[in-house]
């Protein structure tokens, strides 16, 4: 009898033990952030909705691992589109439980709607009754912010601004689209950026719909997110990201570039052969920004020679700079290259010669950076860049200037949204309103 009481007590024990290790193993629910309801509704036990229910049943979840998938299901006009995309550095476990949850979650949010955008701090689901694969889109839009300032917030938008771009080139160049930066701010502190497209996005929508996100974020705070349904963007001022999970930049090994029409020798002045090659490898990235500069230089000063004979309008050699400027505010820097060149190129450097080039052109001459600057800015990618300001003889008002960051959001004013959001004590936030 004493010997059947101890094992009683012994599965007794077991089972208690068990029931409480499965509790805590048991992942936990995945972040939520906000949602936006579609205007459009379908009719229950309608076609629609079983199509629905066979993509968030079946599809969406069985893929839940991928980190990405799109799906359809359906004839027109009842078909569904549906995609998920969790961040690039979670892993594999939390993806596919993000993604389960988030698809019981999204009908009960919106249950006759036929399409939602929700977001959680771990994954995105979007669905529709419309197409939009591969295609960019920005509205509707929300913006989650931390309520502090920041000390010397000029300083740390440039720091921000600066690692965002970075990070911005570097997804919309991976396969994954996908980039985490992580800068100084002080010796103490340190800016950890991420930055992520749905990867049917090309290359090109990606760095726009990006650009456009981190034009939008708030600034002056130690935490912010902008929120797209195709791309979003994130800062913070503590590591929010995984960063064993991520691809992490390697230090820039000396550039490669391929050689010039015009070969240059490296066999004269045998006792300066360091300044020579440095003029080498600096030569075919700064080429197209000098030439620019230079010409737009000469192009002014002629004008002003020309001035006196009703001759074309300075301000019009100025179109150059505004083509520039306009097409960088855009997130369409590369339409400025030169189609002879595709497939002979690589973008970053690209970005990073219109990126120095527009720098060197800044209205505010106190911020443009001398000449051994540009050489480090452009022989480093360890030297993260200040965001550009609005170049000299820039054609525009500044209401001009700032019509790309409001674009597609005055015709619904509802879909652009900021809300309060707190993940931890370290990150409060509050309205924002655009």
């Amino acid at each position: 009898m004493p010997s059947l009481k101890l094992s009683m007590l012994f599965f007794t024990f077991l089972s208690l033990f068990s029931t409480s290790l499965f509790s805590f193993t048991t992942a936990a629910d995945p972040t939520y952030l906000f949602h936006f309801c579609s205007s459009t509704n379908f009719s229950r036990n309608s076609t629609y909705q079983t199509n629905l229910n066979r993509l968030l049943l079946s599809s969406l979840p069985s893929n839940g691992s991928d980190g990405f998938h799109n799906a359809t299901f359906g004839q027109v006009p009842n078909r569904v589109y549906g995609l998920f995309l969790c961040r690039g550095d979670v892993t594999a476990a939390t993806c596919q439980n993000c993604v389960t949850f988030a698809t019981g979650d999204a009908p009960q949010r919106c249950p006759v709607s036929k399409g939602i955008t929700i977001w959680y701090d771990e994954c995105l689901l979007r669905y529709s009754d419309s197409n939009f694969f591969s295609t960019s889109t920005e509205i509707p839009t929300v913006a989650l912010l931390n309520t502090n300032n920041v000390s010397d917030p000029t300083r740390f938008d440039q720091t921000m601004g600066g690692l965002m771009n970075l990070a911005a080139t570097q997804a919309a160049d991976s396969p994954k689209r996908f980039a985490t930066r992580k800068g100084n701010f002080t010796v103490f502190q340190d800016i950890y950026c991420l930055v992520q497209c749905t990867p049917d996005l090309s290359s090109s929508d990606c760095n726009r719909c990006l650009r456009m996100s981190i034009s939008n974020l708030p600034t002056g705070k130690p935490g912010a997110r902008r929120l797209y349904p195709s791309c979003y963007s994130r800062y913070e001022m503590y590591p929010f990201y995984n960063e064993n999970l991520t691809e992490t930049p390697a230090p820039a090994p000396t550039p490669v570039f391929r050689s010039p029409p015009t070969p240059v020798s490296l066999t004269r002045h045998k006792g300066n052969n360091n300044s020579l090659l440095i003029i080498a490898i600096v030569v075919p990235i700064v080429v197209s920004v000098l030439l620019f500069v230079l010409g737009y230089c000469f192009l002014a000063r002629r004008a002003r020679e020309r001035k006196k004979s009703n001759a074309i309008p300075e301000e019009i050699d100025a179109n150059d700079i505004t083509t520039a400027w306009k097409h960088w505010r855009e997130g369409t820097p590369m339409q400025l290259l030169d189609s002879n060149l595709t497939d002979s190129y690589s973008r970053n450097e690209v970005m990073r010669c219109i990126h120095v080039g527009l720098l060197c052109v800044q209205e505010d001459q106190a911020e443009r950076p001398t000449m051994a600057t540009v050489i480090l800015m452009l022989n480093s990618y360890s030297v993260t860049l200040p965001l550009p300001q609005q170049p000299a003889f820039f054609l525009g008002s500044r209401t001009d200037m700032n019509m790309y960051i409001t674009k597609g959001t005055d015709s619904d004013k509802s879909a652009s949204k900021s809300m309060p959001w707190s993940v931890d004590d370290a990150s409060i936030t509050e309205l924002d309103p655009r």
